[in-house]
């Protein structure tokens, strides 16, 4: 009887320093977790801190181009997220930065589109309307500053550059194009560092502006989208899709590109 109860003793104690030395395995991780994203992500936005009198996000500023702007803030895919409507208008939203894109050359944002401007292809200049557009500007002076966007297209084919016919020193690049993914958050992570040197032929200097478009105002149509956290990275979220185009070697003396967060 003495024995059986010593080995019963003996199997519970196991249990429980199994089940401690589990709960240390993850407190570490959640540790290390934490540490990495704070050393590794620089969060530009998630739209978490209202709307000023205007009803326009805080730390952001409306630009009005055309038309008449609708912007909301949605409480949307687990957390808050930026919801634009063009009808026959041009507007964006625009935040100051400060980001070495050397040091962090991983953009990455979620967007979702509801409705395409029917015909938009950026292609044409009378044709030149986007339902969301990410715009990432280097350098305080307009008419010294280049641009690098982001775009969801309609026509385009997925993965086309090209130099925007609305400002000769932007260079666009099409991550999106067509309905088969309206309606749906889509995760888009880009190498922006890579990007520049190869659509500009020289490394960026440190991206001061994020600006956030919606047009349709060219085609006569109407548009719909939404935009959710956006942040620069030392290296790509592990899970996030990266297209083929665009996987480029990263340091990972820096981060170990199999960490998540």
């Amino acid at each position: 009887m003495l024995t059986e109860n010593r080995c019963f003793y003996i199997e519970e104690m196991k249990d429980k320093i199994l089940k401690v030395s589990f709960s240390a395995t993850v407190l570490l991780f959640c540790l290390m977790s934490h540490a990495w994203t704070e050393e590794c992500k620089f969060i530009i936005t998630n739209f978490s801190k209202g709307v000023d009198g205007d009803g326009v996000p805080m730390d952001w500023e409306l630009v009005e181009k055309a038309g008449s702007p609708i912007v909301k803030i949605k409480n949307e895919n687990n957390g808050h997220s930026l919801h634009l409507i063009s009808e026959k208008s041009s507007f964006g939203l625009k935040k100051n930065i400060y980001v070495d894109v050397k040091e962090y050359p991983y953009i990455n944002f979620k967007w979702k589109v509801k409705e395409l401007p029917e015909n938009g292809d950026f292609r044409k200049k009378e044709t030149d309307d986007q339902a969301a557009q990410v715009y990432v500007v280097f350098g305080k002076f307009t008419f010294l500053s280049t641009i690098i966007g982001y775009i969801w297209e309609n026509k385009t084919p997925q993965f086309t550059t090209g130099v925007s016919p609305a400002w000769s020193r932007s260079r666009i690049i099409v991550l999106e194009s067509g309905s088969e993914k309206l309606g749906k958050w889509v995760m888009e992570t880009r190498n922006i560092y890579e990007d520049y040197k190869k659509l500009f032929g020289k490394t960026p200097s440190n991206a001061n502006f994020v600006t956030l478009y919606i047009n349709s105002q060219h085609t006569k149509s109407r548009a719909e989208s939404y935009f959710g956290e956006i942040y620069f990275s030392k290296s790509r979220k592990f899970e996030s899709p990266i297209h083929e185009e665009n996987q480029y070697k990263i340091n990972k003396a820096q981060c170990d590109e199999g960490n998540t967060y």
